[in-house]
């Protein structure tokens, strides 16, 4: 009985690491590679992306630092031993749960408004493209720059907060790798 559960241990250990390693990785590649090449392109295209990125990205990163945290939660009543030790592993497996859940109360408190910003200005985009024809020729190319500049500042900014995301997941995971070891 005592090798199975060491082999069930191992293999939440396993999976918790993984998990939130691989989201903080997709952090890490959004922040680095997905929004300079978006701060590249015009601007309706480059918000249509952000937001279908932001889109998958809302779907799937969020769940598996779920998963992580629920395991790291599980770790911390299953995985140690007893002793002095043991109380250190389970603060260490306290510690990645809270970091890596931590990315959902940091995305609601710290990003929701650049978040809902960006997810106007893409529908006011949209619109404006509609409507183009209501804007003075000699005040288009002032509104254009404006809502550029605007919506560039916001995605390179966005992508400046979502390195808090990649920072607590990785946090997470090194609390994780320290608790297992």
């Amino acid at each position: 009985m005592a090798t199975h559960q060491a082999a069930h241990v191992r293999l939440t250990q396993a999976t918790a690491l993984l998990l939130g390693t691989v989201c903080a990785g997709a952090n890490l590649a959004i922040s680095f590679f997905l929004v300079p090449r978006l701060l590249e392109s015009p601007t309706p295209v480059m918000l249509r992306q952000w937001e279908r990125s932001y889109r998958r990205g809302a779907a799937t990163i969020p769940v598996g630092a779920g998963v992580a945290a629920a395991a790291y939660f599980y770790l911390s009543f299953w995985g140690p031993g007893r002793g002095a030790a043991s109380l250190s592993r389970v603060r260490a497996y306290l510690a990645a749960g809270a970091l890596t859940i931590g990315i959902v109360p940091y995305t609601l408190l710290v990003m929701a408004r650049t978040n809902g910003e960006l997810k106007r200005l893409d529908a006011a985009v949209g619109a404006a493209a509609e409507a183009a024809a209501e804007v003075p020729p000699e005040r288009e190319a002032v509104v254009v720059a404006e809502a550029e500049r605007s919506a560039k500042g916001l995605v390179d900014w966005w992508g400046v907060l979502n390195l808090g995301r990649a920072g607590l997941l990785l946090a997470g995971s090194v609390c994780g790798l320290v608790a297992t070891l």
